[in-house]
């Protein structure tokens, strides 16, 4: 993979979730280009079968490269641990994957029909880096209505198998994808996707991809459905 670089007219608007006093970062224009990686994408990667990496993501995945780990973590360090607060001086980045969406709505498992979390630890932060030319759809941040919920942590553990069992009881809301909200759980923030945009956000905020894929669209071919890059990181207390 060539030398990545950050672009030269990058643009970084922060957005507050509804409910909270969290933020969400959008950042457009995130590298010079994206040709070394659509590379990878598109002739090298080998993408691992869903549910390889342990987790729900409905679709395949392989690790991205060193460099794109390192420019990442550079851009977070620079540009946006500085708004945290000063008790965090260092990221630790876990994983950086390249993602593409191959399960149709019908193939869904319980667990992929609604929203999630990635963990409840508040110093974990997401990223999704948006790769695909088309518009196959954002993330968006949920609140689980019944308890009224955005941002979860420890003590709410119990409220994740509930919300499963509340996913079975609605099979006629909950049936494919969620795009929207529902009696369940209420949208209240929508990120589209563009290219080479990059979302971050609070793993421990209630948040689902918005998968808006036609039928020919859950193909394995990486130049056609939706593609983009998750990452994961935790902030360093200095």
């Amino acid at each position: 993979m060539n030398e990545l670089k950050i672009h030269k007219n990058i643009t970084i608007n922060k957005l507050k979730v509804p409910g909270t006093d969290k933020k969400v970062y959008i950042i457009d224009n995130f590298l010079h280009d994206l040709d070394s990686i659509l590379n990878f994408a598109y002739n090298i990667a080998y993408f691992n079968p869903m549910f390889s990496d342990n987790s729900f993501y409905p679709g395949i995945r392989d690790h991205m490269p060193q460099p794109y780990l390192r420019i990442l973590k550079t851009f977070f360090l620079e540009h946006i641990l500085p708004d945290l607060g000063s008790q965090y001086n260092e990221v630790k980045l876990h994983r950086s994957l390249l993602s593409l969406v191959t399960c149709k709505p019908e193939q869904l498992i319980i667990q992929q029909k609604m929203p999630h979390i990635d963990t409840f630890d508040q110093q974990h932060y997401a990223f999704v880096h948006y790769l695909s030319q088309q518009d196959f759809g954002g993330t968006s941040l949920y609140k689980y209505k019944p308890d009224n919920i955005i941002e979860f942590h420890e003590e709410h553990s119990p409220i994740l198998e509930k919300m499963v069992n509340d996913i079975k009881n609605t099979p006629e809301e909950h049936s494919g994808y969620i795009n929207n909200s529902t009696s369940i759980f209420e949208r209240v923030l929508k990120v589209d996707a563009k290219p080479n945009r990059l979302v971050i956000y609070q793993g421990n905020l209630l948040h689902s991809a918005n998968i808006l894929l036609d039928d020919n669209g859950y193909n394995k071919d990486p130049k056609c459905g939706r593609l983009a890059i998750s990452s994961f990181a935790t902030l360093i207390k200095g």
